[in-house]
């Protein structure tokens, strides 16, 4: 099974994960790292690290951050070569719901690109969707 690792900024990763494991009732193998503001870089490179190698059972690791170009993306993108993770910024809950479904049989490239697609699929400016659909006279 592929681990995967939520890392954010605040608390914002254990929120997503909590709010995961309520729709799912269990969202598999994820792990939240919360990267308070007032943490060293250094400190907080440790603590991700060891949250990756315990996320990993030998399939790969998936880590999920809020947004590239942060702390917490820096950190995991100094750890991609080492641990051979594979990382995607921009985490939303669509994301976490696609990779609780898919963890367990897909390799990592392929869960990588599901997950990162369906994070996309699910943004959605509500007007053009209802623009859309009253076009097509569902509305």
């Amino acid at each position: 099974m592929i681990g995967v690792v939520i890392c954010a900024h605040g608390n914002l990763a254990n929120e997503l994960l909590a709010t995961a494991n309520f729709i799912t009732g269990n969202a598999g193998r994820m792990t939240a790292v919360a990267m308070d503001h007032n943490v060293d870089p250094a400190s907080a490179r440790g603590v991700i690290k060891d949250a990756i190698l315990n996320a990993d059972e030998g399939s790969g690791v998936l880590v999920l951050t809020d947004m590239y170009g942060g702390t917490p993306s820096n950190i995991c993108i100094s750890l991609q070569d080492e641990l051979g993770i594979e990382i995607i910024a921009g985490v939303n809950l669509p994301m976490l719901l696609k990779a609780a479904s898919v963890q367990k049989n897909s390799d990592l490239q392929t869960m990588s690109a599901k997950v990162r697609d369906y994070g996309k699929e699910n943004i959605i400016l509500a007007s053009d969707f209802l623009r859309k659909k009253n076009a097509a006279g569902e509305g």
